[in-house]
């Protein structure tokens, strides 16, 4: 389970209310009829349509600042092997989002007249979408990105050839077009990666709008504080602040495994996501040490990239080490 957290983009180039945010979150039923389309819902409803959305966040902002988030942007990605797991069953991942959302609300560090803050307080809309696309920063379309642009430029010299406006022989050109696409290293029933190619597998994942403000759009929820917890001054009064991104994380992990009786390999938790970018060397060294079919199982999901390891510069280095694992596995007497 991978989730994320952002707030809203705020700028002149950035629009204040949420609509463009929530029409980019209709894509999937542009070509839908009516009664295929896919609405918004939240805690307790269903069926919610776009100008609900729109109305009730953009009119939930009471003494914000323009230099404050008016809402923050919650993803919530199922690897495959969790959404296999689950069927892919639309109805679950909402059940879970609103277990979630319970967890959400319990990881703030204050308190609203006198009681911790709970669900009800959350004001949030959520959008389940069944597709995705491969974007500019995935390492596949990185890595295509010179074999990409060099048949652009290949297949704009083939036309002006054709036209007659360059010297030049159009079989060669396209044998060099047809070796450059065996050569490059990624693709998808043969055709080359590229940024906006529809990606592969069970790829359903949730976005969440979640307002600033509370229901009653007088107090301020934010994730975005740096602090786990602490104590400031409030109109004379001692109160809590902060949001703890830690225990929300490993508590929305546990809700699915315990929800959907999920058993969690080392290399799938967000705990081990942790130690891999505080120390590599540490994060394969407990993969050593785990029992043989997990430790089997675990380097399986590091091939398929389930355990969702986000710190690209470092990979190179990673895969080196594994070979090195693998190799020391083979050779000792732990088995493999």
């Amino acid at each position: 389970m991978y989730i994320t957290i952002s707030p809203q983009k705020i700028g002149p180039a950035f629009s204040s209310s949420v609509a463009d945010f929530v029409d980019y979150l209709e894509k999937e039923n542009t070509d839908r009829l009516p009664e295929a389309q896919e609405y918004f819902f939240n805690q307790t409803q269903e069926k919610i349509t776009r100008d609900q959305v729109i109305k009730e966040i953009d009119g939930n902002t009471a003494k914000l600042k323009t230099t404050e988030p008016r809402y923050y942007s919650l993803t919530i990605n199922p690897s495959q092997k969790e959404l296999q797991h689950i069927k892919n069953d639309p109805e679950k991942l909402k059940a879970y989002t609103r277990e979630v959302m319970k967890d959400y609300a319990a990881s703030f560090n204050r308190e609203i007249n006198g009681r911790p803050v709970q669900v009800s307080d959350i004001k949030y809309y959520g959008k389940i979408e069944f597709s995705r696309t491969f974007k500019e920063r995935d390492k596949e379309v990185r890595e295509n990105a010179p074999y990409n642009n060099k048949i652009a430029q290949l297949k704009n010299k083939l036309r002006k050839v054709q036209r007659g406006e360059i010297p030049g022989h159009p079989h060669n050109i396209r044998k060099e077009i047809l070796r450059l696409q065996r050569d490059a290293p990624h693709k998808i029933e043969g055709k080359l990666i590229d940024e906006g190619t529809p990606k592969q597998g069970n790829q359903t994942h949730l976005h969440l709008i979640v307002s600033r403000k509370d229901q009653s759009n007088t107090v301020s929820l934010s994730p975005g504080s740096k602090y786990k917890a602490s104590e400031v001054s409030l109109h004379g009064k001692i109160v809590k602040r902060g949001f703890d991104r830690d225990r929300f994380f490993e508590k929305a992990e546990k809700t699915f495994d315990q929800k959907f009786n999920y058993k969690r390999n080392f290399v799938e938790q967000y705990k081990a996501r942790k130690t891999y970018l505080q120390s590599p060397q540490k994060y394969y060294s407990m993969i050593l040490k785990l029992p043989t079919n997990e430790r089997k199982a675990a380097m399986g999901i590091l091939n398929t990239g389930v355990s969702k390891i986000p710190d690209a510069r470092i990979r190179f280095a990673v895969k080196q080490f594994q070979k090195a694992i693998e190799l020391g596995l083979k050779s000792s007497s732990i088995g493999y």
